[in-house]
């Protein structure tokens, strides 16, 4: 376990034209609530969806917790949750629904199976 939660050097991201990320320095000591504050187009969205392995850097490096977010993908996301502000899921399908048909694309057994695993993490998070 690392003393800082996360720390970035040097991190870069650009789309086409734009430079989202440009030398990303960061530094936040383990226990630290940290707010992300900017307007539109400062590099949030880019700088969480890196953290949360969803993109990688081109340029720099990150690590949560010690783990190397680049190299180490499948260990970050065993450690790390993360919901966007804008969770494109799909409109009008229920909790129920949506985690049944996530259980399907992942392959879980037969409907039985599914159905009780679907009830448990519900009961789980009320």
């Amino acid at each position: 376990m690392s003393d800082l939660a996360i720390e970035a050097h040097g991190l870069r991201k650009r789309y086409k034209d734009v430079e989202a990320l440009r030398g990303i320095d960061l530094a936040v000591p383990t226990g630290t609530v940290l707010g992300v504050l900017g307007p539109n187009g400062a590099g949030k969205s880019s700088l969480m969806r890196t953290i949360a392995t969803l993109q990688d850097p081109d340029a720099g490096s990150i690590t949560l917790d010690g783990i190397d977010v680049v190299r180490e993908k499948d260990r970050v996301r065993r450690v790390l949750g993360y919901l966007p502000q804008d969770f494109g899921v799909y409109p009008g399908v229920g909790a129920r629904a949506l985690l049944d048909h996530m259980a399907v694309l992942k392959g879980v057994g037969p409907a039985a199976v599914r159905r009780e695993q679907v009830e448990g993490l519900l009961a789980q998070v009320n």
